[in-house]
């Protein structure tokens, strides 16, 4: 059973690791290649006022998916904390087991489907159609 434990605890590292190398790595790109690539090409047209809004607009979005890229890393950072103390993949809510293939989609997710789904509340269902 602790080497069943153990097998699972490597493997969501692995998961963790793997999925913030690739967040950095798109950050990085994000940021520095494409932004720095827009900048000088910006340089080398003439914009109208229209023009230079929808830029203005575009790196304004791109910031605004840099930031979300940001605090994905930072849960990262607590998921990687929560990996160190050996609570990471644990439900926070009811202390089950996180299922890995949810964690491979949200490595810092700490809720379990179920428990997510009651942090989320009611979705209110269609209306009903009578006759």
């Amino acid at each position: 059973m602790a080497e069943a434990q153990g097998d699972r605890q490597l493997r969501l590292r692995q998961i963790l690791l793997e999925k913030k190398r690739r967040l950095w790595n798109d950050l990085r790109e994000d940021l520095f290649q494409e932004t720095g690539q827009k900048l000088a090409e910006q340089f080398e047209i003439s914009l109208d006022p229209a023009e230079r809004g929808l830029i203005d607009l575009l790196e304004d979005l791109g910031l605004s998916v840099a930031d979300i890229r940001q605090e994905e890393l930072i849960r990262m950072e607590e998921a990687e904390h929560k990996l160190r103390e050996g609570t990471y993949g644990l439900c926070e809510e009811c202390g089950k087991e996180i299922d890995e293939r949810r964690l491979e989609a949200v490595p810092f997710a700490i809720h379990c489907v179920e428990c997510q789904r009651k942090q989320e509340g009611v979705v209110y269902p269609p209306p009903r159609v009578t006759m």
